[in-house]
């Protein structure tokens, strides 16, 4: 009777080991990339009537920009969507960028715009006809 000695190459074994342990790796890697996929796959679906319907105004004309640019933004907003950077600025928000785009007029005109964006002096006109008038008086005295 012979002994037999079996004999694993330490080399194999590193090998196997190395390979099973970037498998599992692999497979937490990718339920961990699709659970986190989830919900932008849902978003997207959720946001996917919106743009549908934001394209059906563009093509009936519905949409107050020409086709071109409506069809670019409408896609541009889908896709901020799907990144979830799409915001509604609030109230504040609105006011405050309103202010900053008077920081770059000349002081007198700065404070009468000022003024409009705090809602003082008269306003007309809608978005939807064009355009919203503000308008202040400041009297100046003749010289």
């Amino acid at each position: 009777m012979t002994k037999r000695k079996e004999m694993t190459m330490p080399n194999q074994t590193a090998t196997l080991r190395h390979q099973l342990l970037r498998s599992a790796s692999a497979l937490v890697i990718g339920l961990a990339a699709l659970g986190g996929a989830s919900h932008v796959f849902a978003a997207g679906k959720a946001g996917n009537s919106e743009y549908q319907q934001q394209i059906a105004a563009c093509k009936s004309g519905a949409s107050t920009e020409d086709r071109a640019t409506c069809l670019r933004e409408a896609g541009a907003a889908q896709q901020a969507a799907a990144r979830g950077t799409l915001t509604d600025p609030g109230a504040a928000q609105l006011k405050e960028n309103a202010l900053r785009r008077c920081e770059g007029l000349p002081q007198s005109d700065r404070i009468d715009c000022e003024k409009r964006v705090n809602g003082q002096g008269n306003s007309d006109g809608s978005v939807a006809s064009g355009g919203i008038l503000r308008e202040t008086v400041t009297i100046v005295p003749a010289k």
